[in-house]
């Protein structure tokens, strides 16, 4: 039962290569895709026939379409490679939380998807109140595009306000988004609300799927595809596209996300790791954890090793 583990990586060549070791000791018959961003760091070097490495340097900013074009062209490469029952996508700071061959084998044999997935409804408004609903629907209906200089013209104070005012006023038509870790300031042009039949979804990066998923989701965001041209123009694509098409096929077998994080809306960003944190990390129930790092999360990482038995 091959499955195959893309990984996205973009920083730590020496921890990249510690998670595909890891995952190799884990899952013996697997296949590793790695797919490394070496804009500021170089590709780890991995002598394992087991193992693909493919560098790049597209501009894979976090919230980009970018982002998630290489991921699916990581996966249209596993399956024409070794055709695996299982597609697993990971980061490059993510780490095996348990044996990952039982996971493996459990989730195949119950077919579908893992990951999380929840639809999106919103209706904005006119004049000075915000619309009804999760205005994370915006990001994906709506046609953006970044602006640069925008940036500096939020921030100024009466400047700001003015077109902080404006979009939320037009916003019907018009909106304005900062991708903070990404591409900065965006207008968006709104489209046509998508149907109740057609929902968008929104859900963890992190997931995983089975042979005929897989299929769907190299299917329907195809090049050309209506949906990739609907995503190619939203901002952080990498938390719906796949998780859209996924979604609509069928609810997730185990709705929970592959890698359990715990993010810090105060920082914008996900906490790093360390070993106090193990307890919780078993009992989530996700065969992965993220963010860890070299140094930091060392501790954690011989913990998990030892708990999966699969040694240093």
């Amino acid at each position: 039962m091959p499955a195959a583990y893309v990984v996205l990586s973009h920083t730590e060549g020496g921890q990249v290569t510690r998670l595909v070791h890891a995952l190799l000791r884990s899952s013996p018959e697997a296949t590793v895709f790695v797919t490394h961003d070496a804009r500021r760091v170089p590709a780890p070097v991995i002598d394992d026939e087991r193992v693909h490495v493919v560098s790049h340097g597209r501009p894979t900013d976090w919230g980009s379409w970018e982002l998630v074009e290489v991921t699916l062209e990581a996966m249209r490469t596993a399956r024409d490679t070794v055709d695996p029952d299982l597609v697993v996508l990971v980061s490059g700071q993510c780490y095996p939380a348990r044996p990952l061959a039982e996971w493996e084998h459990d989730l195949v044999a119950a077919g579908g998807w893992q990951g999380t997935a929840r639809p999106l409804s919103y209706e904005p408004a006119w004049g000075r109140r915000r619309g009804s609903g999760d205005d994370d629907l915006t990001r994906y209906v709506y046609r953006w595009h970044a602006v640069p200089g925008l940036d500096r013209m939020l921030r100024a104070r009466l400047t700001g306000r003015a077109l902080w005012a404006l979009a939320l006023r037009a916003e019907p038509l018009l909106s304005l988004r900062v991708v903070a870790r990404g591409r900065g300031a965006h207008v968006g042009v709104r489209r046509r609300m998508p149907s109740p039949r057609a929902a968008v979804h929104l859900g963890s990066q992190w997931l995983a799927v089975d042979r005929e998923g897989l299929r769907l989701v190299l299917e329907q965001l195809a090049p050309g595809s209506p949906l990739r041209r609907v995503y190619e123009r939203s901002i952080i694509a990498d938390e719906s596209a796949l998780q859209t098409v996924l979604a609509r096929w069928r609810p997730p077998t185990v709705a929970r996300p592959v890698s359990f994080s715990v993010w810090q809306p105060e920082q914008d960003t996900t906490r790093t790791l360390g070993l106090d944190d193990r307890d919780e990390i078993r009992s989530s129930g996700s065969p992965f954890c993220r963010k860890v790092h070299t140094v930091r999360s060392a501790e954690l990482m011989e913990a998990l090793d030892r708990v999966n038995g699969v040694g240093v």
